[in-house]
């Protein structure tokens, strides 16, 4: 069997096996080719190739985890890096949803129970009633103030 046959023969099984779920690409195994790609791009940019090499370490290291049969072992891996690398992840994440929906709403924590509220920013006033303990009050957005402003400035 030639060289080009193995190959096209390695993948199809490898896809095959992946389609059907015998393989599995985890979080880990994820995040390991991500760091991949991005140390890709590091490299290229600041133009540091003799450190090209490092790139492999974990594509290597991901395939390596996707093609294992010891899936035992491989899930413990996975379960570890989730438990540390979850709470990272999650303040990404709610840091950017923060800055992108803080265009649309205030933030504010009720009186009571201090659960975080949120409301329309171009609501002007509005009565609030607190989820978790009921707590009805009234709230000025940002454009309730400019109304008000705008109120006291023409009279």
């Amino acid at each position: 069997m030639s060289i080009k046959n193995r190959i096209k023969v390695f993948f199809t099984d490898f896809f095959r096996k992946l389609k059907n779920e015998q393989l599995a690409i985890d979080e880990l195994s994820l995040f390991l080719i991500i760091l991949a790609f991005v140390a890709i791009i590091f490299i290229m940019l600041l133009n540091l190739h003799r450190f090209s090499f490092t790139v492999w370490i974990p594509l290597l290291i991901a395939y390596w985890r996707t093609l294992s049969k010891n899936r035992i072992k491989r899930h413990k891996e996975n379960r570890i890096f989730i438990k540390y690398f979850y709470p990272a992840n999650s303040f990404v994440r709610n840091t950017y949803r923060g800055i992108t929906v803080k265009k649309d709403h205030t933030y504010f924590n009720c009186k009571n129970c201090m659960q975080q509220l949120r409301i329309p920013k171009k609501t002007g006033h509005v009565k609030v009633t607190c989820p978790k303990c009921s707590n009805a009050f009234i709230k000025k957005t940002f454009s309730g103030h400019l109304k008000n402003l705008k109120q006291k400035i023409s009279r």
